[in-house]
């Protein structure tokens, strides 16, 4: 059978085995890695967004564009 390899975490250029954490620092790690996912969500919300509002501000400068038939 294979063993199970630990799980390590490199901090500031240095390895660290996670399970030689204390119950602290784990809680601190946790905390960073749902940062991080929230963040990603966040971004990828974002980038909807811009987009969205850049589609938007397109569509309205295109309509200013146009001749509106009741002003010829």
């Amino acid at each position: 059978m294979s063993e199970e390899q630990p799980q390590v975490i490199t901090v500031d250029g240095e390895d660290h085995v996670l399970s030689d954490f204390s119950d602290h620092q784990k809680y601190l790690m946790s905390q960073i890695q749902d940062l991080t996912s929230k963040t990603a969500s966040l971004q990828f919300q974002l980038d909807q967004a811009s987009v969205a509002k850049q589609w938007f501000t397109d569509n309205l400068v295109e309509s200013l564009k146009e001749k509106d038939p009741e002003d010829a």
